[in-house]
Parts: structure tokens; C-alpha cells; sequence
């Protein structure tokens, strides 16, 4: 029993390698010799491949998938390929994309990194906002007269009045909103 196990193993191997070498074999020059295969079993039971039946023996044809023939690397697209974002080799023109839709673990990280880039640009926004702030501090704290350019482009004297409340109101807004 154990020899018959051992003897069906070595048939496989030896046919699997057989067919391998047959596939290899019709290949010349990156291009496909023979469009079929075929298979037989002899009366030992051993299975045998080639590129032409024998006579006398009833024989099957071997179908082997477009994939794994020459020159059929567009036939199915990569993994890559189906990237969204990603250039397919299936496309009819070269700047045409294939967009799949996305899983619910891609639209999540997508979301997440949205949510990051929108956190991102508030935290600039207030941080520009506090440094706005604190110049004008710096520069309408200590002084007792303020001068601005009004529309017209004259310099003129600010108000005391303004001035203590766009004091008071950059000292509000640098408490609440900065470190």
C-alpha cells in the first residue's frame, strides 16, 4: 500500500515536471509554437505530455489559462493596477484610470487622513491668528499714542478709547484661544 502512495506520488511529480517542460519548450523567442497540449496515460498508468497526441492513444486536451501564456501580461490586471489612483495597462488610452470602489477599511483611512489634514490646517490657521494677535499686543500695549494709515494713506492718531479695547480684546483672544 505504501508503495502504491509512493509510485502515484512519483507519476504526479514526474508529470507535473513534464508539463512543465513542455511549456517551457513551447516558447521560442518570448512567443507561443504550439497552441495545444496534450495528455495520455500509458498502460502503466503514467501520465504523459506533449505537443502532439500519439497514435493509437486516446488523449486530452490540456487547457492552460491566457494568464500564464506568453506575452498575455495585460490579460488580468495586477494587484497594483487595481490601486485606485493607480495607471491600469488595461486601459484603452494612456491617461484613462480604472477606479474600483474603495473598501470600507480604505474609505475609513481615507477619512481619517482627511480628518488629520482638516485638524492640521486649524491648528495653523489659530496659530497665525495668535501670532496676529500678540504682535498687535507687543506694539498697542506699551505705546500711549497709536498711529495707523486710514484709507486714504495718511497716518493718524488712534482713538484712546479703540485702543484700550483692541487691547483688551487681543489679551481675550490670546487667553482663550493660545498657549
Amino acid at each position: 500500500m505504501k508503495q502504491n502512495i509512493h509510485h502515484r506520488i512519483v507519476v504526479f511529480l514526474t508529470g507535473t515536471a513534464a508539463l512543465l517542460l513542455i511549456a517551457g519548450s513551447l516558447v521560442i523567442d518570448g512567443k507561443a509554437v504550439a497552441g495545444e497540449i496534450y495528455s495520455w496515460t500509458d498502460k502503466n498508468g503514467v501520465v504523459h505530455y506533449g505537443d502532439r497526441p500519439p497514435e493509437g492513444q486516446k488523449t486530452k486536451i490540456v487547457v492552460v489559462p491566457e494568464a500564464h501564456r506568453p506575452d498575455s501580461a495585460g490579460a488580468y490586471p495586477s494587484p497594483v493596477d487595481a490601486r485606485p489612483g493607480s495607471e491600469s495597462s488595461a486601459t484603452d488610452s494612456p491617461g484613462e484610470q480604472e477606479t474600483a470602489p474603495l473598501s470600507l477599511a480604505d474609505q475609513k483611512r481615507e477619512q481619517l487622513a482627511t480628518n488629520r489634514e482638516d485638524k492640521r490646517e486649524a491648528r495653523e490657521e489659530k496659530e497665525r491668528m495668535c501670532a496676529k494677535h500678540r504682535k498687535r499686543l507687543t506694539q498697542m500695549e506699551p505705546a500711549r499714542r497709536v498711529f495707523y494709515t486710514n484709507e486714504k494713506g495718511q497716518s493718524v492718531r488712534m482713538d484712546d478709547e479703540l485702543r484700550v479695547d483692541l487691547i483688551e480684546e487681543d489679551k481675550a483672544y490670546i487667553a482663550e484661544n493660545c498657549k
